[in-house]
């Protein structure tokens, strides 16, 4: 089991942001982009640009940086005597897969494929935004998310059975006592993608001296 604490305590740290090739078969439609830098709760600054647009066919492409100059406390608990590795600021650069919008909100996911702390790299990024205008009456708000990607290593099966015939089934699963439910397949996706969480339950970054904008459109 890996772990990593993060401790915001920051000053910007800035890097360029590169534009995936990928973009020039993007469609004209959703998208969400913008840049903003920021203090928190520990009244440092944070920066984070992105760039996100629906293709054709479903997912997305696009870009998304983040800096901070935290400090990170990483335990390979996998590991006897594996001592902690602290960091003092770190950046990530990910590469945009997907993208769900509803109303001034939106969601962005992708797979982080630089850092400037090694064990971040292949990991899944959700950056969630809300879009007010020009933020004279209320400031855009994001919050945001680093994590493992999903791997079992694993198939439960019944250990009384040499051939457990409910290996690799699947199924619909509904809520009987609701007639328009639409249900889900499961066994579901565990992979962490814009649909991992539902929108209203993001809860925002608690921002202070925020600059910048956030453009979201539906």
């Amino acid at each position: 089991m890996r772990i990593v604490r993060f401790a915001l305590t920051s000053a910007l740290l800035l890097s360029g942001l590169a534009v995936p090739r990928a973009f020039a078969a993007r469609a004209a439609g959703q998208s969400a982009s913008g840049s903003y830098q920021f203090t928190a709760g520990d009244h440092y600054v944070k920066y984070v640009k992105f760039d996100a647009q629906a293709l054709d066919g479903g997912g997305a492409a696009g870009s998304l940086f983040f800096s901070d100059e935290a400090e990170v406390t990483y335990t390979d608990l996998d590991t006897a005597g594996s001592a902690e590795e602290k960091h003092k600021g770190y950046y990530l650069k990910a590469e945009v897969e997907g993208l769900l919008v509803s109303g001034n909100r939106a969601v962005v996911c992708g797979k982080v494929t630089d850092a400037s702390i090694a064990s971040l790299v292949g990991r899944r990024v959700l950056l969630a935004v809300e879009d007010n205008g020009d933020n004279s009456k209320e400031p855009d708000r994001l919050t945001w998310g680093v994590y493992l990607p999903t791997d079992k290593g694993w198939t439960p099966s019944d250990a009384e059975w040499k051939k457990d015939p409910g290996v690799g089934a699947s199924w619909w699963a509904t809520d009987a006592e609701l007639k328009d439910d639409a249900g889900r397949a499961m066994p579901g996706d565990e992979t962490i993608s814009v649909k991992t969480f539902a929108l209203p339950a993001y809860a925002f970054a608690e921002v202070r001296d925020g600059a910048g904008d956030i453009l979201v459109q539906p």
